[in-house]
């Protein structure tokens, strides 16, 4: 290989690296966020697992909340919509190729989370409606996890 053409091959590993990392799976308006922020979420399908890649269907969201009343720092509570549910309520708008957007008006509220709980992290997941556990299109990290946003502590 020439130099030249090495040259060539470096620089675009070096473009496509910046630009993958450039386009994040969640995106968050506002960036940081606190336990009565209104915040709106969008979604990449191009990132993470690619769950939803391509897919045409209206999406729906699955929320909740990790708080210090969780077990552990994976456990889900106030849990807004059942899983697989088509509640126009969970219903995520489309905003482009391969993105959706769920806007939660605050937080606190929306969840109906009593004032003595410290609300830690945000919990999304965007996939398809009408579908049961392991055979439904969802939207997740690359490692298949949840996807957590975290929530400021009130100072």
């Amino acid at each position: 290989m020439t130099k030249s053409l090495a040259r060539a091959v470096f620089l675009i590993g070096i473009i496509v690296t910046v630009s993958s990392c450039s386009t994040p799976l969640i995106k968050t308006d506002p960036l940081d966020i606190n336990d009565t922020s209104t915040v709106t979420i969008t979604c990449n399908a191009a990132q993470g697992n690619r769950g939803l890649l391509d897919f045409k269907d209206p999406v729906y969201v699955h929320v909740g909340l990790i708080t210090d009343s969780s077990i552990n720092p994976q456990q889900w509570r106030y849990v807004k919509f059942k899983w697989g549910s088509t509640e126009e309520a969970a219903l995520a708008s489309p905003s482009g190729n391969n993105k959706w957007t769920y806007k939660i008006p605050n937080i606190r509220n929306f969840f109906a989370v009593p004032e003595n709980e410290r609300i830690q992290k945000l919990c999304i997941l965007f996939r398809e409606g009408n579908c049961i556990d392991t055979f439904c299109k969802v939207l997740r990290n690359a490692d298949k996890s949840d996807i957590f946003i975290p929530i400021a502590a009130d100072n």
